[in-house]
């Protein structure tokens, strides 16, 4: 399996064994799974913490009765210097943008599911394949699958989107905001919208009946999280929009 879009990119052993877990974890999952999708955002995670980001990441699934479209989305925030550029929200765009192109082959980094993803390909972009198999379900079905509980803005975003179902890889007791005792905290307007949607959100574990993952996947997925969030609030708390050198930046602008 390819490891990036350039045959000439140099990645970490670490990358290169967590890109060939990836593959040994979509080879072994049920297609259409939560195993499966949360397998994808294990690497495009791992190619956010390559680019120096949070190790985060989401895929939004779109399911027709013909078709269904995977946005993947990972945390940019520093190196797009992006201060929306969360994972949940680039997924979020990643499909909106394929959705305002119209055809598919008029959209950018829109491509076939193959089964097989790639440090490249992780970093974002659209991927389709046929409807799952089975009795087409009425209408269309949106779920949003994030490898770390979704902060209060993303979790607006959320709601402002309509997607159906979240499934929620880690808890973040800190940021997060759609656990129960967490989102009762938002303001009145968005629990309220969100309860008319009848918006679900569960929390995967190996144990759970409803959204249940492998133990080893769960904990890559909260790892990579946690293994850049010390250094990366470091960077945040620093400013994203206008930290570096803006007067040069601003000049050079208007010059």
């Amino acid at each position: 399996m390819a490891i990036g879009d350039n045959p000439q990119n140099h990645h970490s052993s670490a990358e290169l064994e967590t890109d060939d877990y990836v593959a040994t974890a979509l080879a072994s999952a049920e297609p259409y799974s939560d195993a499966e999708y949360f397998a994808m955002t294990l690497a495009a995670a791992v190619r956010a913490q390559a680019a120096g980001d949070y190790g985060i990441a989401a895929a939004l699934v779109i399911r027709s009765h013909e078709t269904e479209l995977i946005g993947l989305g990972r945390n940019a925030i520093l190196s797009s210097r992006d201060p929306l550029g969360h994972a949940e929200i680039n997924a979020i765009r990643a499909i909106q943008s394929a959705l305002a192109s119209q055809r598919i082959g008029q959209a950018e980094h829109v491509r076939p599911w193959t089964g097989e993803i790639s440090l490249g390909s992780a970093a974002g972009g659209v991927f389709f394949r046929p409807a799952r198999p089975g009795p087409p379900a009425p209408g269309i079905e949106c779920l949003l699958y994030a490898s770390l509980e979704p902060c209060p803005m993303c979790t607006v975003a959320i709601i402002s989107s309509r997607i159906d179902r979240v499934v929620v890889a880690t808890p973040d007791e800190q940021g997060g905001a759609l656990a129960p005792e967490r989102f009762a905290k938002l303001p009145l307007a968005w629990s309220s919208l969100a309860s008319q949607q009848g918006l679900a959100v569960d929390f995967a574990s190996g144990d759970s009946p409803i959204a249940p993952i492998p133990a080893k996947l769960a904990a890559r997925l909260s790892q990579a999280f946690s293994s850049t969030k010390r250094a990366r609030d470091a960077e945040v708390s620093q400013g994203v929009l206008l930290n570096g050198n803006i007067e040069a930046a601003i000049a050079q602008l208007v010059t």
